[in-house]
Protein backbone atom coordinates (compact mmCIF):
# COMPACT_ATOMS: atom_id res chain seq x y z
CA UNK A 1 0.00 0.00 0.00
CA UNK A 2 1.45 3.31 -1.03
CA UNK A 3 0.66 6.64 0.47
CA UNK A 4 0.15 9.61 -1.68
CA UNK A 5 2.45 12.48 -0.84
CA UNK A 6 0.82 15.82 -0.43
CA UNK A 7 2.20 18.53 -2.69
CA UNK A 8 4.55 21.02 -1.04
CA UNK A 9 2.97 24.19 0.20
CA UNK A 10 3.57 27.23 -1.86
CA UNK A 11 5.25 30.05 -0.08
CA UNK A 12 4.49 33.62 -0.97
CA UNK A 13 7.51 35.81 -1.32
CA UNK A 14 7.11 39.09 0.47
CA UNK A 15 8.95 42.03 -0.88
CA UNK A 16 10.94 43.71 1.86
CA UNK A 17 9.49 47.07 2.80
CA UNK A 18 11.88 49.92 2.99
CA UNK A 19 11.92 51.94 6.20
CA UNK A 20 10.65 55.00 4.40
CA UNK A 21 7.69 53.02 3.01
CA UNK A 22 6.66 51.56 6.41
CA UNK A 23 3.28 52.82 7.48
CA UNK A 24 2.96 54.15 11.02
CA UNK A 25 0.87 52.19 13.52
CA UNK A 26 -2.41 53.90 14.25
CA UNK A 27 -4.03 54.27 17.67
CA UNK A 28 -0.74 54.27 19.63
CA UNK A 29 0.49 57.49 21.20
CA UNK A 30 4.26 57.71 21.15
CA UNK A 31 4.59 60.95 23.08
CA UNK A 32 4.58 61.75 26.79
CA UNK A 33 2.03 64.37 27.75
CA UNK A 34 2.34 64.89 31.53
CA UNK A 35 5.18 65.50 33.98
CA UNK A 36 6.28 63.71 37.13
CA UNK A 37 4.70 66.44 39.28
CA UNK A 38 7.95 67.07 41.10
CA UNK A 39 7.85 70.40 42.97
CA UNK A 40 10.82 71.93 41.20
CA UNK A 41 11.53 75.53 40.25
CA UNK A 42 14.74 76.80 38.60
CA UNK A 43 16.65 73.66 39.52
CA UNK A 44 15.63 73.46 43.17
CA UNK A 45 13.23 70.91 44.70
CA UNK A 46 10.83 71.72 47.54
CA UNK A 47 9.34 68.33 48.42
CA UNK A 48 10.33 68.28 52.11
CA UNK A 49 7.56 68.89 54.67
CA UNK A 50 9.44 71.81 56.23
CA UNK A 51 11.23 74.64 54.43
CA UNK A 52 14.22 74.15 56.75
CA UNK A 53 14.77 70.80 55.02
CA UNK A 54 15.01 72.15 51.44
CA UNK A 55 18.25 71.64 49.56
CA UNK A 56 20.83 73.18 49.51
CA UNK A 57 20.19 75.00 52.82
CA UNK A 58 19.59 71.70 54.63
CA UNK A 59 23.08 70.37 53.87
CA UNK A 60 24.78 71.83 57.00
CA UNK A 61 21.95 70.43 59.18
CA UNK A 62 22.19 66.93 57.73
CA UNK A 63 25.99 67.09 57.95
CA UNK A 64 25.78 67.99 61.66
CA UNK A 65 23.39 65.11 62.39
CA UNK A 66 25.51 62.68 60.40
CA UNK A 67 28.73 63.70 62.12
CA UNK A 68 27.79 64.50 65.72
CA UNK A 69 24.57 62.71 66.72
CA UNK A 70 25.68 59.59 68.64
CA UNK A 71 22.84 57.41 67.35
CA UNK A 72 23.54 58.28 63.71
CA UNK A 73 27.29 57.85 64.18
CA UNK A 74 26.77 54.33 65.59
CA UNK A 75 24.51 53.47 62.62
CA UNK A 76 27.16 54.73 60.20
CA UNK A 77 29.81 52.62 61.89
CA UNK A 78 27.56 49.55 61.66
CA UNK A 79 26.89 50.22 57.96
CA UNK A 80 30.62 50.67 57.33
CA UNK A 81 31.62 47.43 59.06
CA UNK A 82 28.92 45.50 57.21
CA UNK A 83 29.75 47.07 53.83
CA UNK A 84 33.38 45.95 54.04
CA UNK A 85 32.15 42.35 53.79
CA UNK A 86 30.17 43.10 50.60
CA UNK A 87 31.53 42.06 47.22
CA UNK A 88 30.36 42.83 43.66
CA UNK A 89 28.76 39.94 41.78
CA UNK A 90 28.54 39.61 37.98
CA UNK A 91 25.68 37.21 37.20
CA UNK A 92 26.15 34.88 34.21
CA UNK A 93 23.40 33.13 32.21
CA UNK A 94 22.61 29.46 32.80
CA UNK A 95 24.77 28.21 29.92
CA UNK A 96 27.53 30.84 29.60
CA UNK A 97 29.77 31.09 26.57
CA UNK A 98 33.50 31.77 26.69
CA UNK A 99 32.81 35.44 25.96
CA UNK A 100 30.32 35.54 28.84
CA UNK A 101 33.05 34.34 31.18
CA UNK A 102 35.60 36.76 29.70
CA UNK A 103 33.17 39.64 30.13
CA UNK A 104 32.63 38.59 33.75
CA UNK A 105 36.38 38.68 34.34
CA UNK A 106 36.54 42.11 32.71
CA UNK A 107 33.85 43.58 34.98
CA UNK A 108 35.31 42.00 38.13
CA UNK A 109 38.76 43.38 37.35
CA UNK A 110 37.24 46.79 36.65
CA UNK A 111 36.05 47.08 40.26
CA UNK A 112 39.68 47.09 41.39
CA UNK A 113 41.18 48.89 38.40
CA UNK A 114 39.65 52.27 39.10
CA UNK A 115 41.22 54.51 41.74
CA UNK A 116 40.35 53.42 45.28
CA UNK A 117 38.63 50.23 44.14
CA UNK A 118 35.25 48.88 45.14
CA UNK A 119 35.92 49.01 48.91
CA UNK A 120 36.50 52.76 48.97
CA UNK A 121 33.48 53.40 46.77
CA UNK A 122 31.02 51.26 48.79
CA UNK A 123 32.36 52.83 51.99
CA UNK A 124 31.45 56.27 50.63
CA UNK A 125 28.02 55.02 49.52
CA UNK A 126 26.88 53.70 52.91
CA UNK A 127 28.33 56.72 54.76
CA UNK A 128 26.60 59.30 52.55
CA UNK A 129 23.58 58.18 50.53
CA UNK A 130 21.36 56.70 53.33
CA UNK A 131 21.81 59.92 55.32
CA UNK A 132 21.88 62.65 52.69
CA UNK A 133 19.29 60.91 50.49
CA UNK A 134 21.42 61.04 47.35
CA UNK A 135 25.01 60.87 46.12
CA UNK A 136 26.82 61.96 42.97
CA UNK A 137 29.99 60.61 41.38
CA UNK A 138 31.57 61.83 38.17
CA UNK A 139 32.37 58.65 36.21
CA UNK A 140 35.65 59.46 34.47
CA UNK A 141 36.53 56.95 31.68
CA UNK A 142 40.00 55.59 31.04
CA UNK A 143 41.81 53.21 28.69
CA UNK A 144 42.82 49.88 30.23
CA UNK A 145 46.39 50.16 28.99
CA UNK A 146 49.36 50.84 31.34
CA UNK A 147 50.97 53.00 28.65
CA UNK A 148 47.89 55.18 28.18
CA UNK A 149 48.11 58.60 29.81
CA UNK A 150 44.95 60.65 30.55
CA UNK A 151 44.72 63.81 28.45
CA UNK A 152 44.22 66.09 31.48
CA UNK A 153 47.55 65.21 33.09
CA UNK A 154 46.03 62.80 35.63
CA UNK A 155 48.56 60.47 37.28
CA UNK A 156 46.24 57.43 37.09
CA UNK A 157 47.57 54.43 35.18
CA UNK A 158 45.67 51.24 34.43
CA UNK A 159 46.69 47.96 36.05
CA UNK A 160 44.88 46.02 33.30
CA UNK A 161 46.31 45.74 29.79
CA UNK A 162 43.45 44.39 27.66
CA UNK A 163 42.89 47.66 25.77
CA UNK A 164 39.21 47.91 26.78
CA UNK A 165 37.53 51.06 28.06
CA UNK A 166 36.78 51.31 31.77
CA UNK A 167 36.82 53.98 34.46
CA UNK A 168 39.88 55.55 36.00
CA UNK A 169 37.79 56.72 38.95
CA UNK A 170 34.30 57.30 40.25
CA UNK A 171 35.03 60.77 41.55
CA UNK A 172 32.89 61.77 44.56
CA UNK A 173 31.16 65.17 44.39
CA UNK A 174 30.31 66.35 47.90
CA UNK A 175 26.76 67.55 48.54
CA UNK A 176 28.09 70.77 50.06
CA UNK A 177 28.94 71.92 46.50
CA UNK A 178 25.36 71.37 45.26
CA UNK A 179 24.06 74.39 43.30
CA UNK A 180 20.92 73.03 41.65
CA UNK A 181 19.60 70.34 39.33
CA UNK A 182 19.60 70.42 35.56
CA UNK A 183 16.19 69.24 34.28
CA UNK A 184 14.29 69.25 31.01
CA UNK A 185 10.74 70.44 30.43
CA UNK A 186 9.40 67.06 31.64
CA UNK A 187 11.24 67.59 34.95
CA UNK A 188 13.54 64.70 34.12
CA UNK A 189 17.03 64.91 35.54
CA UNK A 190 19.77 65.81 33.09
CA UNK A 191 22.68 66.75 35.36
CA UNK A 192 23.99 68.35 38.54
CA UNK A 193 25.03 71.97 38.88
CA UNK A 194 28.08 72.26 41.10
CA UNK A 195 29.92 75.21 42.59
CA UNK A 196 33.02 74.66 44.68
CA UNK A 197 34.16 78.15 45.62
CA UNK A 198 36.08 79.95 44.24
CA UNK A 199 35.51 77.86 41.10
CA UNK A 200 32.63 78.88 38.81
CA UNK A 201 29.37 76.94 38.43
CA UNK A 202 29.65 73.90 36.19
CA UNK A 203 27.11 71.26 35.08
CA UNK A 204 27.97 67.58 35.41
CA UNK A 205 25.89 65.64 32.83
CA UNK A 206 24.05 62.58 34.12
CA UNK A 207 25.26 60.53 31.14
CA UNK A 208 28.82 60.99 32.40
CA UNK A 209 28.07 60.46 36.09
CA UNK A 210 26.68 58.04 38.66
CA UNK A 211 23.66 59.28 40.61
CA UNK A 212 22.32 57.20 43.51
CA UNK A 213 19.14 57.98 45.46
CA UNK A 214 17.68 56.53 48.63
CA UNK A 215 14.03 56.55 49.66
CA UNK A 216 12.41 58.13 46.58
CA UNK A 217 13.63 57.14 43.09
CA UNK A 218 11.55 59.86 41.38
CA UNK A 219 13.13 62.66 43.36
CA UNK A 220 16.77 63.45 42.46
CA UNK A 221 17.28 64.28 46.15
CA UNK A 222 15.79 60.98 47.30
CA UNK A 223 14.07 60.97 50.69
CA UNK A 224 16.51 61.05 53.57
CA UNK A 225 15.45 59.40 56.86
CA UNK A 226 17.13 62.38 58.53
CA UNK A 227 13.91 64.29 57.83
CA UNK A 228 12.30 62.16 60.53
CA UNK A 229 15.44 62.16 62.69
CA UNK A 230 15.53 65.97 62.63
CA UNK A 231 12.16 66.16 64.40
CA UNK A 232 13.16 63.49 66.94
CA UNK A 233 16.48 65.22 67.57
CA UNK A 234 14.75 68.55 68.25
CA UNK A 235 12.37 66.96 70.77
CA UNK A 236 15.20 65.01 72.40
CA UNK A 237 17.34 68.15 72.60
CA UNK A 238 14.54 70.05 74.33
CA UNK A 239 14.17 67.38 77.01
CA UNK A 240 17.94 67.31 77.48
CA UNK A 241 17.95 71.07 78.12
CA UNK A 242 15.11 70.76 80.65
CA UNK A 243 16.93 67.91 82.40
CA UNK A 244 20.14 69.94 82.56
CA UNK A 245 18.40 72.99 84.04
CA UNK A 246 16.47 70.85 86.51
CA UNK A 247 19.62 69.03 87.60
CA UNK A 248 21.36 72.34 88.28
CA UNK A 249 18.42 73.68 90.29
CA UNK A 250 18.11 70.47 92.30
CA UNK A 251 21.82 70.23 93.00
CA UNK A 252 21.30 72.16 96.26
CA UNK A 253 21.66 75.76 97.49
CA UNK A 254 23.24 77.52 100.43
CA UNK A 255 20.82 79.00 102.98
CA UNK A 256 22.24 81.83 105.15
CA UNK A 257 20.63 83.19 108.33
CA UNK A 258 21.75 85.79 110.89
CA UNK A 259 22.23 84.81 114.50
CA UNK A 260 22.74 88.41 115.64
CA UNK A 261 21.05 91.69 114.82
CA UNK A 262 22.73 94.25 112.67
CA UNK A 263 23.47 95.10 109.05
CA UNK A 264 25.49 92.85 106.74
CA UNK A 265 28.83 94.32 105.72
CA UNK A 266 30.60 93.96 102.40
CA UNK A 267 33.11 91.59 103.99
CA UNK A 268 30.20 89.41 105.16
CA UNK A 269 28.81 89.27 101.64
CA UNK A 270 32.24 88.33 100.27
CA UNK A 271 32.60 85.58 102.88
CA UNK A 272 29.14 84.22 101.99
CA UNK A 273 30.08 84.12 98.27
CA UNK A 274 33.29 82.27 99.05
CA UNK A 275 31.47 79.79 101.27
CA UNK A 276 28.85 79.11 98.55
CA UNK A 277 31.58 78.55 95.98
CA UNK A 278 33.48 76.18 98.24
CA UNK A 279 30.41 74.19 99.24
CA UNK A 280 28.60 73.93 95.89
CA UNK A 281 31.52 73.66 93.44
CA UNK A 282 32.97 70.20 92.98
CA UNK A 283 36.37 71.66 92.12
CA UNK A 284 36.73 73.64 95.37
CA UNK A 285 35.73 71.13 98.05
CA UNK A 286 33.13 70.93 100.84
CA UNK A 287 34.20 73.58 103.33
CA UNK A 288 32.92 77.07 104.07
CA UNK A 289 33.70 80.01 106.38
CA UNK A 290 30.93 82.11 107.96
CA UNK A 291 31.61 85.42 109.80
CA UNK A 292 30.37 86.02 113.32
CA UNK A 293 26.63 86.48 113.44
CA UNK A 294 25.93 84.34 110.33
CA UNK A 295 24.99 80.68 110.03
CA UNK A 296 24.32 78.55 106.92
CA UNK A 297 23.58 75.10 105.64
CA UNK A 298 23.22 73.41 102.23
CA UNK A 299 19.64 72.58 101.23
CA UNK A 300 19.27 69.52 98.97
CA UNK A 301 16.15 69.48 96.72
CA UNK A 302 15.11 66.08 95.24
CA UNK A 303 14.76 66.13 91.42
CA UNK A 304 11.56 64.14 91.05
CA UNK A 305 11.24 64.60 87.27
CA UNK A 306 14.79 63.40 86.56
CA UNK A 307 13.97 59.72 86.00
CA UNK A 308 10.98 60.62 83.80
CA UNK A 309 13.09 62.94 81.65
CA UNK A 310 15.82 60.32 81.33
CA UNK A 311 13.36 57.67 80.12
CA UNK A 312 11.88 60.16 77.63
CA UNK A 313 15.33 60.94 76.24
CA UNK A 314 16.07 57.21 75.92
CA UNK A 315 12.75 56.74 74.12
CA UNK A 316 13.63 59.28 71.45
CA UNK A 317 17.08 57.72 71.04
CA UNK A 318 15.46 54.34 70.37
CA UNK A 319 13.10 56.01 67.90
CA UNK A 320 16.13 57.37 66.00
CA UNK A 321 17.50 53.82 65.75
CA UNK A 322 14.07 52.57 64.66
CA UNK A 323 14.04 54.99 61.71
CA UNK A 324 16.93 52.95 60.26
CA UNK A 325 15.55 49.62 61.62
CA UNK A 326 18.57 49.41 63.93
CA UNK A 327 16.73 49.42 67.28
CA UNK A 328 18.46 46.19 68.29
CA UNK A 329 21.48 48.37 69.23
CA UNK A 330 19.45 49.92 72.06
CA UNK A 331 17.59 46.85 73.37
CA UNK A 332 18.97 45.56 76.69
CA UNK A 333 21.64 48.27 76.65
CA UNK A 334 19.95 51.68 76.73
CA UNK A 335 16.84 50.28 78.35
CA UNK A 336 16.24 48.01 81.33
CA UNK A 337 13.65 45.98 79.41
CA UNK A 338 13.53 43.97 76.21
CA UNK A 339 13.54 40.24 75.76
CA UNK A 340 16.42 38.39 74.11
CA UNK A 341 14.02 37.11 71.44
CA UNK A 342 13.01 40.63 70.44
CA UNK A 343 16.66 41.64 70.19
CA UNK A 344 17.38 38.70 67.86
CA UNK A 345 14.36 39.54 65.70
CA UNK A 346 15.41 43.19 65.50
CA UNK A 347 18.92 42.17 64.48
CA UNK A 348 17.50 40.06 61.66
CA UNK A 349 15.39 43.01 60.50
CA UNK A 350 18.38 45.35 60.58
CA UNK A 351 20.49 42.99 58.46
CA UNK A 352 17.59 42.40 56.05
CA UNK A 353 17.07 46.16 55.67
CA UNK A 354 20.77 46.70 54.98
CA UNK A 355 20.82 43.97 52.32
CA UNK A 356 17.70 45.43 50.68
CA UNK A 357 19.31 48.88 50.67
CA UNK A 358 22.36 47.44 48.90
CA UNK A 359 20.10 45.74 46.33
CA UNK A 360 18.68 49.15 45.45
CA UNK A 361 22.12 50.68 45.09
CA UNK A 362 23.30 47.74 42.97
CA UNK A 363 20.33 48.09 40.62
CA UNK A 364 21.05 51.80 40.07
CA UNK A 365 24.75 51.07 39.60
CA UNK A 366 23.99 48.39 37.01
CA UNK A 367 21.57 50.62 35.09
CA UNK A 368 24.11 53.43 34.82
CA UNK A 369 27.67 52.11 35.04
CA UNK A 370 26.93 48.55 33.87
CA UNK A 371 25.15 49.68 30.71
CA UNK A 372 27.87 52.20 29.96
CA UNK A 373 30.64 49.59 30.17
CA UNK A 374 28.62 47.24 27.96
CA UNK A 375 28.03 49.89 25.31
CA UNK A 376 31.72 50.74 25.14
CA UNK A 377 33.07 47.17 25.00
CA UNK A 378 30.37 44.84 23.61
CA UNK A 379 32.10 44.55 20.20
CA UNK A 380 35.09 42.91 21.92
CA UNK A 381 32.81 40.06 23.07
CA UNK A 382 30.88 38.97 19.93
CA UNK A 383 29.58 35.72 21.46
CA UNK A 384 28.15 37.39 24.54
CA UNK A 385 24.73 35.89 25.32
CA UNK A 386 23.39 39.03 26.97
CA UNK A 387 24.63 41.77 29.26
CA UNK A 388 25.39 40.20 32.66
CA UNK A 389 23.68 42.10 35.49
CA UNK A 390 25.77 43.47 38.35
CA UNK A 391 24.64 42.90 41.91
CA UNK A 392 26.16 43.05 45.40
CA UNK A 393 26.56 40.15 47.80
CA UNK A 394 24.56 40.05 51.04
CA UNK A 395 25.90 39.91 54.57
CA UNK A 396 24.90 36.94 56.70
CA UNK A 397 23.79 37.23 60.28
CA UNK A 398 25.92 35.24 62.70
CA UNK A 399 24.06 32.19 63.97
CA UNK A 400 24.57 31.17 67.60
CA UNK A 401 26.14 27.74 68.00
CA UNK A 402 23.20 26.63 70.16
CA UNK A 403 20.72 27.51 67.40
CA UNK A 404 22.89 25.82 64.77
CA UNK A 405 23.17 22.66 66.86
CA UNK A 406 19.43 22.61 67.56
CA UNK A 407 18.69 22.95 63.85
CA UNK A 408 21.00 20.07 62.93
CA UNK A 409 19.46 17.88 65.63
CA UNK A 410 15.93 18.54 64.37
CA UNK A 411 16.92 17.92 60.74
CA UNK A 412 18.77 14.69 61.51
CA UNK A 413 17.08 11.88 59.62
CA UNK A 414 14.80 14.26 57.68
CA UNK A 415 17.19 15.63 55.08
CA UNK A 416 20.40 14.14 53.72
CA UNK A 417 23.36 16.50 54.07
CA UNK A 418 25.79 16.55 51.17
CA UNK A 419 29.39 17.72 50.99
CA UNK A 420 28.39 21.30 50.14
CA UNK A 421 25.97 21.35 53.08
CA UNK A 422 28.69 20.21 55.47
CA UNK A 423 31.02 22.93 54.16
CA UNK A 424 28.34 25.59 54.65
CA UNK A 425 27.63 24.39 58.21
CA UNK A 426 31.31 24.36 59.10
CA UNK A 427 31.68 27.88 57.69
CA UNK A 428 28.68 29.24 59.61
CA UNK A 429 30.09 27.83 62.85
CA UNK A 430 32.58 30.68 62.86
CA UNK A 431 35.66 28.68 63.87
CA UNK A 432 35.68 25.33 62.02
CA UNK A 433 37.59 25.09 58.71
CA UNK A 434 35.39 24.70 55.66
CA UNK A 435 37.06 21.46 54.55
CA UNK A 436 37.26 18.56 56.96
CA UNK A 437 40.87 17.39 57.46
CA UNK A 438 41.92 14.13 55.80
CA UNK A 439 41.98 11.27 58.39
CA UNK A 440 45.23 9.93 56.87
CA UNK A 441 46.89 13.30 57.39
CA UNK A 442 45.69 13.37 61.00
CA UNK A 443 47.10 9.85 61.56
CA UNK A 444 50.47 10.75 60.02
CA UNK A 445 50.65 13.89 62.16
CA UNK A 446 49.94 11.82 65.31
CA UNK A 447 52.64 9.29 64.37
CA UNK A 448 55.21 12.03 63.82
CA UNK A 449 54.37 13.52 67.20
CA UNK A 450 54.81 10.11 68.88
CA UNK A 451 58.24 9.68 67.28
CA UNK A 452 59.33 13.06 68.61
CA UNK A 453 58.15 12.12 72.08
CA UNK A 454 60.16 8.88 71.96
CA UNK A 455 63.32 10.74 71.00
CA UNK A 456 63.19 12.99 74.09
CA UNK A 457 65.95 12.16 76.64
CA UNK A 458 64.73 10.43 79.78
CA UNK A 459 64.97 12.31 83.02
CA UNK A 460 67.86 11.45 85.38
CA UNK A 461 66.86 9.36 88.43
CA UNK A 462 67.03 11.10 91.73
CA UNK A 463 70.23 10.41 93.71
CA UNK A 464 69.84 8.02 96.62
CA UNK A 465 70.30 9.47 100.03
CA UNK A 466 73.75 8.66 101.53
CA UNK A 467 73.92 5.90 104.07
CA UNK A 468 74.04 6.65 107.75
CA UNK A 469 77.82 6.00 107.94
CA UNK A 470 78.56 8.27 105.03
CA UNK A 471 76.34 10.89 106.63
CA UNK A 472 78.40 10.64 109.84
CA UNK A 473 81.67 10.99 107.93
CA UNK A 474 80.31 13.98 106.21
Amino acid sequence: MTTKKSPPKKTRKVKPVELAEAKPRTGIKFYEAGTSGLKEWYGFVSEAYNSSLYWPTVQPLYSRLRRSMPEIVSIRLAFTSWARNVKPVVNLPDDPTDDDKKYQDFIESEFENWEGGFTQWIDTVVNQVPFMGWGWWEAVPGMRDPNWKPPDGDDWRSEADDGLIGFRRLAWRDSSTFFGWGMNDKKKLQGLKQQDMPNPVITLPLKDSLHLTFGDPYNPEGLSPLEAVWRLERLKYGYEVVMGIGSEHAAGHLKISRTETGAMSESDKSAIADAAKNLLSAQEGNYGYFPNGLDGNVIDVPFGAGSFLLETIKHYSIMVYSVYMMQFVALNTMTSTGAQASQVDSTDMGVFTFNSMLDGFASQFDQQIGKRLYGWNKDAFPDLTKRPKISFSHIDKTIALGELGSFLTQMDGIINLGEDDIKAIRKRSGFLPENEPNPEDVLISAQETRKLDEKKPTEKPEEEEPKEKEKAEL
